[in-house]
C-alpha cells in the first residue's frame, strides 16, 4: 500500500504542476471550475490508463517508443506553453484595448487537455512496466496512481485559479514559463 501510494504521489507531481499552470489561465468565470475538475479527472484517467498499459504491454512498448517518449512529452508541454506565451501576450493587448470578452480561453479545449494528459502520463506508461519488480499489485498501483493524479491537479489547478484571478496575464505566463521548465526537465533530466 506505501509503495502504490509513493508511487502514485511520484507520477502526480507533474499534473500538480501543469494544473497550476492552467489554473493560472483567465477563465469564463465559473466555467473555470468545471475546466478544472474535467482536466483533473482526465489527468488521473490517463496516468492510471498508461500505467495498465505499460504493465500490459511492457518492453514491446519500450521498444517501439523508448527513444522517443522523452522527446515526444517535451514537445507536447513546450508547444503547450509556447501557446500559452502567446495567449498571455494577447491578453495583456486585448485587455488594453477593450474590456473583458465572453468568449471561453482557447486553451479550454479537450484537445488541449488530451495533449497535456498523454504528456503527463508518459511516465505512467514507463513505471508500469517495472510494476512486477515493485511486487505492487497492479489493480492498487492503478487506483492510487489515478486518485493521487486527479487529487493532486484538482489542489493544483484551484490553487493557481486563486493566484490566477489576482495576477491575471502575469500568471498566464508563469503558467507557460512552468511548462516550458517541464520539457526541459523530461529532456535534460
Amino acid at each position: 500500500m506505501i509503495a502504490a501510494l509513493l508511487l502514485g504521489l511520484s507520477l502526480a507531481m507533474d499534473c500538480f504542476a501543469i494544473a497550476l499552470s492552467q489554473g493560472l489561465r483567465p477563465d469564463s468565470g465559473q466555467n473555470g471550475h468545471r475546466h478544472l475538475l474535467r482536466l483533473a479527472l482526465l489527468f488521473g484517467l490517463f496516468q492510471g490508463g498508461m500505467l495498465l498499459l505499460g504493465w500490459a504491454g511492457g518492453s514491446l512498448l519500450v521498444r517501439f517508443l523508448g527513444p522517443y517518449t522523452d522527446w515526444l512529452a517535451a514537445l507536447l508541454l513546450a508547444g503547450i506553453g509556447l501557446k500559452m506565451l502567446k495567449e498571455s501576450s494577447e491578453s495583456e493587448s486585448e485587455q488594453e484595448s477593450e474590456q473583458e470578452s465572453e468568449q471561453e480561453p482557447e486553451l479550454l479545449r479537450m484537445q488541449d487537455y488530451l495533449l497535456l494528459s498523454i504528456a503527463t502520463s508518459i511516465d505512467a506508461l514507463a513505471a508500469g512496466i517495472s510494476l512486477p519488480s515493485l511486487k505492487i499489485s497492479v489493480v492498487l498501483a492503478t487506483a492510487m496512481v489515478g486518485f493521487t493524479s486527479t487529487g493532486l491537479a484538482l489542489i493544483g489547478g484551484f490553487a493557481g485559479k486563486k493566484l490566477g484571478e489576482q495576477w491575471g496575464p502575469q500568471a498566464e505566463k508563469f503558467g507557460g514559463i512552468v511548462l516550458l521548465g517541464l520539457a526541459l526537465k523530461v529532456l535534460f533530466f
